[in-house]
C-alpha cells in the first residue's frame, strides 16, 4: 500500500515537472519564432522567466503548506490515539486490581468489563486508524 502511494506521488510530481518543462519549452519556442525585434523578444522572455519562477513559488509554498497540514493532522491523531490507550491501560490495571480484592463471581464480572472495554477500545482505535488513513489519502 505504502509502495502505491510512492508511485503515485512519484508519478505525480513526474506528470507536474513534464508539464512545467513543457510550458517553458513551448513559451521560448513561441517567443524565439514570433516576429518581433531583439529588444522586445528579450523583454517578454524576462517577462515570462518572471512568471514561471513566481508560479514555481507558490507551486512550492501550497506543497510546504499541504505537507504542514498532514503532518499537524498526524501529530493530533498520534496525541488522541495515546491518551485514549493510556485511559484504557489505566482503567484495566484498576480493574485487574479490584479483581484480586474481589471473590469468584465478582471477579468474573470485572473480567467481563475489561473485554467489553478491550472491544470497545480496539474498534476505536480502528475507526481513528480509518479516519487517519482516509485523510491522508486526501
Amino acid at each position: 500500500m505504502e509502495e502505491n502511494k510512492k508511485a503515485e506521488t512519484r508519478e505525480t510530481k513526474d506528470f507536474l515537472t513534464g508539464v512545467i518543462i513543457g510550458s517553458v519549452i513551448g513559451s521560448l519556442a513561441a517567443l524565439l519564432f514570433a516576429p518581433k525585434s531583439g529588444k522586445d523578444l528579450r523583454s517578454e522572455i524576462q517577462s515570462k522567466a518572471n512568471f514561471a519562477l513566481d508560479k514555481s513559488d507558490q507551486v512550492k509554498n501550497i506543497v510546504i503548506q499541504k505537507g504542514n497540514d498532514v503532518r499537524e493532522f498526524a501529530n493530533d491523531a498520534k496525541e488522541k490515539l495515546t491518551k485514549a490507550v493510556q485511559e484504557q491501560t489505566n482503567f484495566l490495571v484498576d480493574a485487574v486490581q479490584s479483581m484480586t480484592k474481589k471473590s469468584g463471581d465478582e471477579a468474573i464480572e470485572v473480567l467481563e468489563d475489561a473485554k467489553q472495554t478491550i472491544e470497545e477500545l480496539s474498534n476505536e482505535i480502528d475507526e481513528k486508524l480509518a479516519a487517519l488513513k482516509n485523510k491522508g489519502d486526501k
